[in-house]
C-alpha cells in the first residue's frame, strides 16, 4: 500500500466520522427538543390543574357554610310515625339469659373432685409434669 491510498482511507473514514457525529448530534437535538416540549406541554398542564383547584377552593371558601349545615337527625324523606303501638315484649327490659350458669352447674358436677385429680411424685418413666 502506498501512502497516497492510506491518506484517501484515513480522509474517508474522517469524512465517514464527521457525517457520523453530524447525524447523531441531530437526533440528539430532535431529542433533547422532544423531551423539552413534552416537559413544558407536562408543566403547562399541571399548572392548569393547580389554578383550576385553586378556583374551586375559592369558590368553596366564598360559599356559606350554613347553608350545608343538616341537622343530625335529619333525612331526605319526612319521618312518618307509626301509628302502630309496638309489641309488649319489646317494651320490656331485657330478660337475663341465666343458661349458662346452669351449663356451667352441670360441668362442674361431671368433673371430678380435686381429691380425684392424679399426683405427680416425680418417679417414674412418666410420672412427671
Amino acid at each position: 500500500m502506498s501512502i497516497d491510498n492510506l491518506t484517501e482511507i484515513s480522509n474517508k473514514l474522517s469524512s465517514s466520522v464527521e457525517k457520523f457525529k453530524e447525524k447523531t448530534s441531530s437526533h440528539q437535538e430532535l431529542l433533547l427538543d422532544h423531551v423539552e416540549k413534552s416537559d413544558e406541554a407536562r408543566m403547562n398542564f399541571k399548572d392548569g390543574i393547580q389554578s383550576e383547584i385553586r378556583l374551586i377552593t375559592e369558590k368553596m371558601d366564598e360559599m356559606n357554610e350554613d347553608n350545608f349545615n343538616i341537622p343530625k337527625l335529619s333525612t331526605l324523606f319526612s319521618y312518618i310515625r307509626s301509628p302502630v303501638e309496638p309489641k309488649e315484649e319489646i317494651k320490656k327490659p331485657f330478660i337475663k339469659d341465666s343458661s349458662h350458669q346452669d351449663n356451667n352447674q352441670v360441668l362442674m358436677k361431671e368433673s371430678p373432685q380435686l381429691k380425684e385429680w392424679p399426683t405427680f411424685t416425680g418417679e417414674g418413666e412418666y410420672d412427671h409434669m
